[in-house]
């Protein structure tokens, strides 16, 4: 009979002092606040200055954390103070939430999000004040179904900036629950995890100040994860996740063969049932998501040399598909779990994506606070720089992405995955994120 897996929490005290991680938590608010509120903080020297300390701040704490009494009560209280002091400010380093709104407007009008694009004449009638800071107008809307729902009950509350944010920073804090549930059915720390995760600058940035939505896609993600043993649940929950933005399809297959058809069953009536209030739409279901596969690019790292060997950027993009298949045959063959499956499946995608905007990162951040994957976590502190060319872009519509930056960013995180997976190559087995045994031996998966 295995022993059951018991709350690190009780055990006795060690690690960072509690003082410590009060400080800490003090010092990134502070750090995350100025960044968010004061005139002076100007992209790109200020701006990256402060974000890089309490990212140090972050990282520091992140790797300290250990069993302090009451510690995990403090992690929470930071992780809400800073989302707290952030949400107030308006966006300034991206606008994506405008399109947000916009969607949700035009539906609540009674017309179809993937029927127009936002400078059709079709919706003039609906324009707002905003309409002028909705960017590329001219595509129709790239966001899957379930994310348009959340759109549209966020313009029926009332369609507010604030509103946006609550919704998301409280799926953002769900997700942190979930991580907590899933470190603890597995035996890993759960202060660990919840550092990394709830503390990220990145996530605490790219949600509470700019709104993204990524937290609604994620926390899905990671409930098809804890849901594992329940396999329709599972498949249900991903759909909802491949409906907010399609990344984690790639790793269906592998997790079909993993929980079976009842996944299958789950996720495809789930996904039907989602689109089928938008199937008006017709061929504009994708339009958008097509324009942006074939032509979108920033901060592309290791797709340069597929570009060098393809110059056809069509090919070089099937070529970067093909190598992310090539992990999605080894996760069948393996017979993975869904948390190595998506953690290795979508980490290839992201590393020979075309386009890697920040808040992309985001949709790693939980695997890698389980996994206390260091690069990963390095990832999500250096991909900030792509915001170098912030205020180039608001004042000349250029946004500069040198060579140099491009290296400064993705260079020390291959590096270092790379010096991991050599240094793994000859280490034992550790715990999986199953417990004991490993995914191998068919042990089951982090209870529901």
């Amino acid at each position: 009979m295995v022993a059951p897996v018991t709350d690190s929490s009780r055990s006795a005290p060690s690690g960072t002092p509690l003082r410590f991680l009060i400080a800490a938590g003090v010092a990134e608010t502070l750090l995350l606040g100025t960044l968010a509120w004061w005139p002076g903080a100007a992209f790109p020297n200020v701006a990256l200055a402060l974000f890089g300390s309490a990212f140090a701040v972050y990282a520091v704490t992140s790797f300290r954390v250990g069993d302090t009494p009451g510690g995990y009560l403090w992690i929470w209280f930071f992780a809400v103070l800073m989302r707290l002091v952030l949400l107030p400010q308006d966006p300034s380093i991206s606008d994506d939430i405008f399109r947000y709104l916009w969607d949700g407007d035009v539906q609540r009008a009674g017309i179809n999000p993937y029927l127009y694009p936002p400078a059709a004449e079709e919706l003039a009638h609906v324009r707002t004040g905003y309409h002028a800071l909705i960017n590329n107008p001219t595509i129709s809307t790239i966001y899957g179904p379930f994310a348009q729902m959340a759109f549209w009950a966020i313009s029926m509350a009332g369609g507010t900036l604030l509103q946006a944010k609550l919704l998301w920073v409280g799926c953002d804090l769900a997700t942190g629950w979930v991580i907590d549930r899933i470190a603890l059915a597995t035996g890993r720390s759960r202060r660990k995890a919840l550092v990394l995760y709830l503390w990220s600058p990145l996530l605490i940035v790219e949600v509470a100040w700019s709104g993204h939505l990524e937290p609604l896609g994620i926390l899905a993600m990671m409930l098809a994860v804890f849901l594992a043993r329940k396999p329709l649940l599972a498949g249900l929950a991903l759909a909802c996740a491949v409906a907010t933005k399609f990344a984690p399809i790639v790793a269906l297959p592998v997790l079909a063969r993993r929980w079976g058809w009842r996944a299958v069953a789950g996720f495809t009536i789930t996904l039907l049932l989602l689109y089928a209030r938008y199937l008006s739409a017709g061929a504009g279901l994708f339009a958008g998501l097509s324009t942006y596969a074939e032509h979108w690019w920033f901060m592309k790292g290791p797709f340069v040399l597929l570009e060098a060997v393809f110059p056809d950027p069509i090919v070089a993009r099937r070529a970067a598909a093909a190598v992310v298949a090539g992990v999605v045959v080894w996760g069948i063959l393996r017979r993975v779990s869904a948390e190595t499956a998506l953690f290795f499946v979508l980490g290839t995608g992201m590393i020979f994506t075309p386009t890697l905007h920040p808040w992309y990162v985001l949709w790693m951040l939980p695997f890698a606070a389980l996994r206390s994957s260091r690069p990963w976590i390095l990832m999500t502190g250096l991909v900030f720089l792509g915001y170098y060319g912030l205020a180039s872009y608001q004042a000349s519509g250029d946004w500069l992405q040198p060579r140099w930056l491009r290296a400064a960013m993705w260079l020390p995180f291959l590096g270092w995955l790379v010096y991991d997976a050599w240094k793994g190559l000859g280490a034992p087995a550790g715990p999986s994120e199953e417990g004991t045994p490993g995914p191998e031996s068919g042990a089951p998966e982090p209870p529901g």
